[in-house]
């Protein structure tokens, strides 16, 4: 838990001695109203225990209201019933190609569901009951019923759980039952519905399917005894393919070899008789006479070359030789246009053949084509009408089957756990108010006492005079009691080492004890230190300069005739008005002394720093105990001839405000804070102070927590004394 609240110094760290002066008064981050607040766990603790009694009072509160409203609150009893789907219903068997999917079932189960919270079956129920006539049900019974009512789909299956509250468990379980019964004879009823409605449909179909069914049937039956000279069966239908296929093949070949021919040919009369040699004939010409002819032509073409080179041209011998080659070629030429006109006739043949083959193979398509649209057509006719059959048969089948079901009860509810009269009611149901009421209560009271923790502005602990004064906590004197006397006076053995170790100088010091508001115990603090220091041997002076309410003559038990503004007036001396301690011989105390008008002016005066220069003479320690700083101006006033200064803070009373102005208006002197003082602190069993200052003072010096025994014994002693006082 985090709440605003005054920030530490920022500059010189927090200790013993710090000398305020030195402290940023009116600007800097030490007099910042806001930070963070943080608790740990012990502070936590502490503080849940300080607000024990709120808490336990809190839930206290809460227990009881929950327990009054748990026995108070009218019974209310609710019966249970399941039924389970075994599928939806189907009008017509021949639809169905196995069971229903998962997913169809939970489908359907949640759509029955919603069935189930309809007003018209709520309003057959209140009729059944009689429920119209009951006033517990109002105008509406049906609105009631559903109101009562409650449906929830277990988990992952097609079963449904029903509920229905009352305050009567018989009647509940009877509500429920026939609630349940109404819902089965309205399922049947809706199915007997559909059937007819189905069957209707059927049968006023069947008349037009089977019209189209006759229709069919004489169509397909006219057009076979019409065209039954061009219908031909598969058989008859492959005989045709094999001979498209046959002519197809042979009508290729004769084309292919008319191309042949047609290229042969056209070789043959591009042929150069006089340049043709071995190597350029053609490969149509590869005819043995030619090729004996090419020899010869070839034998004497080389007996030329040779002879040429011994004759010249015109001899006889190669004349001769001219002339035999010229006759060769004629023969070759002859030869070849032999050839060329018995390919053209063979040409003319194939070609002949390659058209015949062709009208033919046309002849036979065509024939193929109109046999095919012939069939076609029986087969569009003969199709349709299977298909009218089939219409007609299944149409058929239907209606028969609706008529089946229609004859039978179609229920698909199956009731598995009927309601019984529940034996206990449902609510109120006290354990668990009043676990919740206890809850409850934990959680506001402790939200409660973190909440007046929040807005509390006083100062409890010594980390908090820390954080929000930067100021030592020098000590913390616990509440007088019986309990804590010898706790006390450890504690102000500590505040007096305390004090000795804020000393910055040797010799007497001035100590000045203050407090921020009247009644936060600095007398008593003073009074109790002063002794604390002169037992460890020291020379003390205890000077009452509270001059607005005087208390050290009281505690003497002398009258306050003389005293401080005796001194401070001139009329006695230190000695004249020293008060001293019968059981404490190092302690010396001055009372106030008659009270002035106007008590700030006698802090002025150079005599009032006289005598403290006197006693400084004579004394260790000079104690002066001065009026609250935010009553008056006296304590100020003071400060300012003074060593140091201890504030006494009272435990949880003084707001942080006040408590901070006070701290601020006494660093502007200049005087150095020693420390705080904690006063009235409460030691109660289980506090934060408890914890510490029994674990330190029991084990550090050798003490023993009492028993309940001694704690009876020591109290019947008293009471002893008490009685005979």
């Amino acid at each position: 838990m985090k709440q605003a609240a005054p920030m530490g110094p920022a500059g010189p760290p927090a200790g013993w001695g710090m000398p305020p002066a030195q402290w940023p008064m009116q600007e800097g981050p030490w007099f910042e109203e806001e930070t963070e607040r943080e608790f740990s766990l012990v502070e936590y603790t502490d503080l849940l225990w300080r607000q024990r009694w709120l808490i336990a009072a809190v839930v206290l509160i809460c227990i009881l209201a929950g327990g009054a409203w748990a026995f108070t609150t009218t019974k209310m009893y609710r019966a249970r019933t399941r039924i389970a789907f075994e599928q939806a219903p189907q009008i017509i068997k021949s639809q169905i190609y196995g069971g229903p999917s998962w997913w169809e079932l939970q489908q359907y189960t949640k759509d029955q569901m919603l069935v189930l919270q309809t007003h018209r079956l709520a309003e057959r129920v209140a009729e059944k009951l009689g429920l119209n006539a009951n006033p517990a049900f109002g105008k509406d019974p049906a609105a009631m019923l559903l109101g009562r009512l409650k449906i929830e789909n277990v988990k992952d299956t097609n079963i449904l759980e029903l509920s229905m509250t009352g305050k009567d468990p018989d009647k509940v379980a009877e509500w429920l039952n026939v609630y349940v019964q109404e819902y089965i004879a309205i399922n049947i009823e809706d199915n007997l519905n559909r059937t007819r409605k189905v069957y209707q449909v059927i049968s006023e179909k069947l008349n037009p399917l089977r019209q189209q069914l006759e229709q069919s049937e004489q169509k397909l039956i006219s057009f076979k005894e019409k065209e039954e000279s061009f219908l031909v069966g598969d058989q008859d239908k492959n005989v045709i393919t094999e001979q498209v296929n046959t002519l197809t093949t042979e009508y290729a070949k004769a084309k292919a070899e008319r191309i042949k021919l047609e290229t042969k040919i056209a070789a043959l009369q591009g042929v150069d008789v006089t340049s043709l040699s071995r190597a350029t004939l053609p490969d149509v010409l590869q005819d043995p006479t030619i090729q004996q002819l090419k020899r010869q032509l070839d034998d004497l073409e080389v007996e030329l070359a040779d002879k040429l080179r011994t004759y010249k041209s015109g001899h006889p011998v190669i004349k001769e030789l001219r002339s035999r080659i010229s006759s060769i070629k004629l023969r070759i030429k002859q030869q070849i246009q032999t050839i060329v006109k018995g390919l053209r006739t063979d040409y003319r043949i194939r070609k002949a053949r390659e058209a015949s083959l062709y009208r033919a193979l046309q002849q036979l398509r065509d024939q193929a084509i109109n046999l095919s649209k012939q069939n076609l057509e029986y087969e569009k006719l003969q199709h349709e009408y299977e298909q009218n059959k089939t219409f007609y048969e299944q149409m058929l089948q239907r209606s028969k089957e609706t008529d089946i079901s229609a004859s039978a009860a179609l229920n698909n509810v199956r009731v598995i756990d009927p309601a019984e009269p529940p034996k206990h009611p449902y609510k109120p149901n006290p354990p668990r108010i009043l676990s919740l009421s206890l809850i409850l209560g934990l959680f506001l009271g402790v939200g409660l006492a973190f909440g007046l923790d929040f807005i509390d502005q006083t100062l409890r602990r010594p980390e908090e005079a820390e954080r929000y004064l930067g100021l030592e906590t020098l000590a913390a004197v616990p509440k007088f009691t019986d309990e804590t006397t010898h706790v006390a006076r450890e504690v102000y053995q500590s505040l007096r080492t305390a004090v000795m170790m804020a000393a910055r100088e040797e010799g007497p010091q001035v100590l000045m004890v203050t407090s921020a508001a009247p009644q936060e115990g600095k007398t008593t603090t003073a009074f109790n230190l002063a002794k604390a220091l002169a037992a460890g041997g020291s020379r003390v002076l205890v000077v009452d300069a509270d001059l607005r309410k005087p208390r050290f003559h009281r505690i003497l038990g002398v009258k306050n005739v003389r005293g401080l503004t005796s001194i401070v007036l001139g009329e006695r001396g230190i000695r004249d008005v020293i008060h001293t301690v019968a059981d404490q011989p190092n302690l010396d105390i001055i009372t106030s002394g008659p009270l002035p008008p106007n008590p700030p002016e006698v802090f002025g005066k150079a005599s009032f720093k006289r005598m403290l220069d006197e006693a400084r003479s004579q004394y260790d320690w000079i104690v002066i105990d001065t009026p609250p700083v935010s009553s008056v101006t006296d304590a100020v006033i003071c400060a300012r001839l003074t060593d140091m200064v201890v504030l006494v803070i009272r435990y949880a009373t003084v707001k942080r405000g006040v408590i901070l102005n006070s701290v601020r208006q006494l660093a502007k002197t200049g005087t150095r804070l020693a420390g705080i003082v904690f006063n009235d602190v409460t030691m109660e069993r289980g506090s934060y102070y408890y914890n510490y200052y029994y674990a330190y003072y029991h084990y550090g010096y050798g003490e023993e927590t009492e028993g309940k025994g001694q704690k009876r014994f020591r109290r019947k002693k008293k009471k002893q004394k008490d009685a005979e006082a």
